[in-house]
Formats: C-alpha cells, sequence, structure tokens
C-alpha cells in the first residue's frame, strides 16, 4: 500500500456555539426561558436585571432590524445603552493612571467582588448591617408536608411494631401519585427484610465492638496489662458467696441484684416480616385518609372505599357487592347480566351507578408532588373592537429585563493598569460577550416568534373571528413558505408553545392539519371533522350510543367522505371509548 498526500477542497456548513444556544432558546416555552435568564443572570456577573425604580426612570434603547418594524409597539426588552464597539485591546494599554488602589486577584478571589461593590452603594449586598430596627421578627416559612408524610403520621396512631413501621415506610413509599402501589408485594417483603437485616447486622457489630474495646490506658507497670478487671473481680466475689454455706442461693433475687456493665446487654433483634404481615400492614395503610390509598387496581380502590362508608345505605350496599362480585360485568357495562344476578330495576341499578360515580378512582389526586400544572401561553392574540384587526404579543411579562452589569465600566478601568492577569482578562471578555450575545438572542427569539405566530394568525384568521369551526388544513411548509423561515426553526417555535385567544388556549400543533376533501371539492381540515365527530357523539342518546358505521353514515350526509375505520381513529386520537362503553341506562 502506498502513502499519499492529496489536497483536497471541499465546502462544510458548521454551527457556532452562539448559533446551537440562541436555536435552543428558540425551542424553550415561557416557564423554561425565564429559570434560564434567571440562572445566566446568576452565573454571569456582566448580566443584570432592571428593578422596578428603572424601569420608570430609564428607557433603554434597543435598535430593531427595519424589516421587523411591525412589531415595534410589542414589549422589547429594555437593554442599558452601552458603547461596546471600542471594547478591544486598547483597553489593556500601559499608558492607563488608574485612581483605584490595586488589588491582587490571586492572593484573595474575595477582593475582587470587593472591588466591584467598592464606592457604589447599588452593588452592595442587601441586609449587610445599617438597619435600625434589629428586632424585626424573621419571615416564618410554612412547614408543609407531602402526602406520604401525612400517612406515615396517620400511622402513628396504630400499635405496630418497630418491623411493621419499616414495612409500611417501605409500601408507602413506593405508592404513586395516583395513589396506586403498582410494585409486587414480595419485592417489598424482600427489601423491607433485607432493610431489617441491615439493621440487626449494624446494632451486633456496635454490641461486639463496644464489649472487646480495650481501653487504650499505658501502664507504668507491663504486669499490670494482665490484672483482672473490676467485672472479673465482682464474678469472683459471687463465685464465693455461691460456695458459703451460710449463702442461699435465689436465682431471681441473683438476677435482680447482679448485672453485668451496659456493654453486655442484650440487644433487641428484629424479626423479618412474612408475606401476610405486608399484607395486613397493607390493609391498615388503605383504611387510612384517603380511603383506597395504596390499593393495587381500580377494583380494590373502589371497594375499600365503599367499605369506608358510615351507616352506608342500600345502594351502597349493594354498589358494594357489584364491585365485589360482578366487576368484569360493570365495566363492560353488562347492565343485563347485573339486572339478571341480582333480580333489580333499571332505576335501582342507575342510582347504583350514581353512588359508584362519587367513588375517586385517583385516591392521590397527583398530591404526592405539590406542583402546580398550569399552562402559561407564549403569545396572546387579542381583537382591536374599533379596528377588527388581530394583535399578536409575546407574554414576556414573566421574564427579566436583562441589561448589562455598570461595574462593566470599573472593570474595564482595572484590566487598564494590568491588575488582572491574562486568564482573568480573557474571563472577563467572554462574560461580556455573552452577555451581549444573550440579550440579543432574547431579543431575535422574540422577533422570529412574532413573525411565525403572525404567519399562523394571518392563515387561520377565521378561526381567530368564528372559532374552531372556521379553521383550515395547514402544514409547517405553509409557514416556511410564508415567512423565509426554514422548516426546522418553525418547529423549534411552535413545539411546546401556547397562544391564549378569545376562544380558549390552544397548543400551536393545534392549527397545523391535514386536508380531507369533501364532495364539492373543498379542503377540509381534519380538526374541523374531528370537531364535528366529537358534537355528534355528545348529543347522541346515552341508551343507544351511535356505532363507528353510523358516525360515518352521519358524516356522509354532511358531505365529508370519512371511512368507518378513519372514525375509530379520530375518536381514539379524541380519547373517546367505542359505543359499548358510552352506553348508560
Amino acid at each position: 500500500m502506498k502513502l499519499a498526500l492529496n489536497i483536497k477542497t471541499s465546502l462544510s456548513q458548521t454551527l457556532t456555539p452562539q448559533q446551537i444556544q440562541y436555536l435552543k432558546l428558540l425551542q424553550l416555552p415561557i416557564v423554561q426561558l425565564e429559570q434560564h435568564i434567571l440562572q445566566e443572570i446568576e452565573q454571569n456577573p456582566m448580566l443584570d436585571e432592571f428593578d422596578d425604580q428603572e424601569m420608570e426612570n430609564e428607557i433603554p434603547s434597543s435598535p430593531v432590524n427595519e424589516d421587523l418594524n411591525l412589531f415595534e409597539n410589542e414589549s422589547r426588552i429594555p437593554i442599558q445603552a452601552t458603547n461596546t464597539e471600542d471594547y478591544g485591546t486598547d483597553y489593556y494599554g500601559d499608558d492607563y493612571q488608574d485612581p483605584v488602589a490595586s488589588i491582587d486577584d490571586q492572593s484573595d478571589p474575595f477582593e475582587f467582588y470587593k472591588m466591584l461593590w467598592q464606592d457604589d452603594t447599588e452593588f452592595m449586598p442587601s441586609g449587610s448591617g445599617g438597619s435600625d430596627d434589629d428586632d424585626s421578627e424573621p419571615f416564618q416559612i410554612k412547614d408543609q408536608s407531602n402526602f406520604a408524610q401525612e400517612l406515615f403520621g396517620q400511622l402513628s396512631l396504630y400499635e405496630l411494631s418497630e418491623e411493621e413501621l419499616i414495612a409500611a415506610d417501605y409500601i408507602i413509599g413506593n405508592i404513586d401519585d395516583d395513589g396506586y402501589l403498582r410494585r409486587d408485594m414480595k419485592d417489598i417483603v424482600v427489601e423491607t427484610n433485607s432493610q431489617i437485616a441491615e439493621i440487626n447486622f449494624n446494632a451486633q457489630q456496635t454490641q461486639y465492638l463496644k464489649q472487646n474495646q480495650k481501653p487504650n490506658i499505658e501502664h507504668k507497670n507491663p504486669a499490670l496489662k494482665y490484672a483482672l478487671n473490676s467485672e472479673s473481680v465482682e464474678l469472683l466475689e459471687y463465685a464465693e458467696k455461691l460456695k458459703s454455706d451460710d449463702f442461699v442461693f435465689n436465682l431471681e433475687k441473683s438476677k435482680s441484684q447482679f448485672r453485668l456493665n451496659s456493654s453486655s446487654v442484650e440487644i433487641k433483634i428484629l424479626k423479618h416480616i412474612t408475606l401476610d404481615t405486608a399484607e395486613k400492614i397493607l390493609k391498615i395503610i388503605q383504611n387510612l385518609d384517603p380511603p383506597g390509598i395504596g390499593s393495587r387496581n381500580i377494583q380494590e380502590c373502589l371497594v375499600a372505599q365503599c367499605k369506608a362508608f358510615r351507616n352506608p345505605s342500600n345502594e351502597q350496599k349493594l354498589a358494594l357487592e357489584i364491585l365485589k362480585n360482578a366487576f368484569d360485568a360493570f365495566i363492560k357495562k353488562h347492565y343485563h347480566l347485573i339486572l339478571r344476578q341480582y333480580n333489580i330495576t333499571e332505576d335501582t341499578l342507575r342510582n347504583v351507578i350514581e353512588e359508584i360515580k362519587k367513588l375517586n378512582p385517583k385516591p392521590g389526586g397527583g398530591d404526592f408532588h405539590a406542583e402546580l400544572n398550569t399552562v402559561i401561553p407564549d403569545f396572546v392574540v387579542e381583537k382591536e373592537e374599533e379596528t377588527d384587526e388581530l394583535v399578536i404579543s409575546v407574554n414576556d411579562s414573566r421574564m427579566p429585563m436583562l441589561k448589562l452589569n455598570k461595574a462593566y465600566e470599573v472593570l474595564k478601568k482595572e484590566a487598564k493598569a494590568k491588575q488582572f492577569n491574562k486568564d482573568t482578562k480573557n474571563w472577563i471578555r467572554n462574560k461580556f460577550e455573552d452577555a451581549k450575545f444573550l440579550i440579543q438572542a432574547i431579543r431575535q427569539r422574540k422577533n422570529t416568534m412574532l413573525k411565525v405566530m403572525t404567519a399562523i394568525a394571518g392563515m387561520q384568521k377565521d378561526f381567530f373571528d368564528e372559532g374552531v369551526t372556521a379553521i383550515k388544513p395547514m402544514i409547517y411548509k405553509d409557514v416556511s413558505d410564508n415567512t423565509g423561515l426554514d422548516i426546522s426553526t418553525v418547529c423549534r417555535i411552535v413545539n411546546g408553545k401556547y397562544v391564549q385567544t378569545e376562544f380558549g388556549t390552544f397548543e400551536l400543533k393545534y392549527f397545523f392539519s391535514e386536508a380531507l376533501p369533501n364532495d364539492d371539492g373543498e379542503d377540509i381540515s381534519t380538526t374541523v371533522i374531528k370537531q364535528i365527530l366529537k358534537e355528534m357523539i355528545e348529543s347522541e342518546p346515552k341508551d343507544k350510543p351511535y356505532s363507528d358505521d353510523k358516525l360515518a353514515a352521519f358524516l356522509k350526509e354532511k358531505k365529508y367522505n370519512v371511512a368507518r375505520r378513519t372514525v375509530a381513529k379520530y375518536r381514539e386520537q379524541m380519547k373517546i371509548p367505542v359505543a359499548r362503553l358510552r352506553k348508560e341506562l
């Protein structure tokens, strides 16, 4: 094989780190973007945010691209006017006389931040003395316990052994957010016994170390090392008493009189639990508040709640019997089998079903993690009453208003005097460039998002005027052609974003749908067909719900050529059950 050197010319496209960061900012929703900005403020000392007083007094300059003048009435991220073009090697000249005292940043890293705060009360840490009100009471934070702690607190009212409490802790720890125990009880028993074995081992190890611990005492006479200790002397005296004819040996009395020291006290060995013991503990947990917590399936959950009724009525008693003995027929809505099995009327069964509907199928209620799942819209689309035009705005009221930190001017002066080494100067320059780029990237992100949302609103203007039934078919390529942006950029902006309208809050993906031609040759959005299908199912007779074939026939009467399997697909996408499961008495 010959070795040779060849010259080759190629053209490739690569993304800079700034471009990658900008693409990441595009796909962040409003809440995650807020968290990202706060994190950048903490990590970059060159970034700062406007306070309320500055927002009232300052009007920051933020030049906007002339091609985006249609957005100039929207809210902007204020940026402090700072001449950044002169940042370069000139600030590191030798002819600058620094009025500030020299600081050695290598000797004490904290002196760097002292210099930032020097002679400038704006950058002094808040709460650093100087307050006359020293007796003010600190703010008290309310202690909030989670659901698992509340359950374990209720268990303290029961007389449970230490082994049973360990098992209960494992069971409660494996309960999910809905309140169900999804894990096999045998695995929980194995883990509990492993924990008990570890506790016993640690206790025995501690006991052994105490008994065999030799005091580290240096004796002048080496023979004293082999002298009898106080315990041995006491034991010999006790043996001498046993040999004496005058000593009457009383076993119980001797046990109470003679005691070894604390190191020889017997330790408590915990016993392993069995599967039956774990089942008994689980039944106790299921009777806690809320009833049914820790159930392994929906039947066990509903049965536990029915058993928790105080002075149950006849319907509640019958509901318990049906859930225990006719659960399969009940969930499949084979009501005729239940009527025949219990010899009851439809009115009675209807009352029983109403009692069962009052039960909670998710006793946990998602409270194990107290997080508020609220959709915060990224866009707000409103209609002006006078001009009847759509006003589109980005919901950036939650985001901090960014500016460049004033301490940067001090840092430039320090850098001129060469008080910082090369690494420090590079660090200052990089942090400044990062802060400047972040501010520009956020402004550009806002303009790009407004551009995409304006295109969507323009193509779906009938939706914002009339509602869901007026939505038109639209794909990502349509928005890409309208805005001149790449399809991948449109996807990044659309994914995970929401818009608030007068008809409700919708995900941006909701406005994108395929086209389906009707008998007149007009393209209809599949979203419109789904909405019509949903309205037909909501208005159907509850005792005889429409089958998929019947729904397809009704759509054909409305000049929508939709096959039965397509109806079934749309119904499943909307999470609507089949006709048999929609039946009611």
